[in-house]
């Protein structure tokens, strides 16, 4: 058997003549200088303890799973999906948007998928927040690059880690907030 590698040049390639990846190679989440992503190989895991204990001495009040539902494409997401997969699990939690402080995002740098994402983001989580409830963001993909099948277990690992040490950390790649973003969070 052979072995798949995802960063193998000619999937890479084919990804570049379709402009999905970084001409910068980095993944420029939220900035201004966003172009596409960079593609990355990695793993993670997670072991899962009796809801009773929780994470940190917290319990998991609830979650929910969904997918993206149509889009244009890969890097352009279906916001009307995101903000649902957020309402569901508002719900399942018996949550208000503003309990929320933290919202690790897919924020994949692209100057398209990451307004939509963020316009999601707005319209579920931004009701009802003030100076003291403010929701950190994150996006993982700007420090250590785009996953891919792993990007989800990455956002979960960083999100355990900013839950266990109280601080999130810095977007690597944020220089300029994207204007598309900029005007979304201007009408929240």
């Amino acid at each position: 058997p052979s072995t798949v590698i995802a960063v193998a040049p000619a999937t890479t390639g084919k990804f570049a003549v379709a402009q999905m990846t970084s001409v910068l190679g980095r993944s420029h989440t939220f900035d201004a200088r966003a172009d596409g992503y960079a593609r990355a190989e990695g793993c993670g895991s997670a072991t899962l303890q009796p809801q009773a204990k929780g994470i940190f001495g917290r319990k998991v009040c609830g979650g929910g799973v969904r997918q993206d539902g149509r889009s244009a494409s890969l890097t352009a997401p279906n916001g009307q999906a995101q903000q649902g997969l957020m309402r569901g699990a508002l719900s399942d939690a018996a949550n208000e948007p503003s309990d929320l402080i933290l919202h690790e995002a897919h924020g994949t740098g692209t100057s398209l998928g990451d307004p939509i994402e963020m316009n999601a983001v707005a319209s579920v989580l931004g009701k009802g927040r003030d100076a003291d409830h403010q929701l950190v963001m994150g996006g993982v993909k700007a420090n250590i690059g785009h996953l891919e099948p792993a990007a989800g277990m990455a956002g979960l690992i960083k999100s355990v880690l900013v839950l266990q040490h109280e601080e999130a950390t810095p977007n690597a790649e944020l220089r300029s907030l994207n204007p598309k973003i900029a005007a979304v969070l201007e009408q929240t």
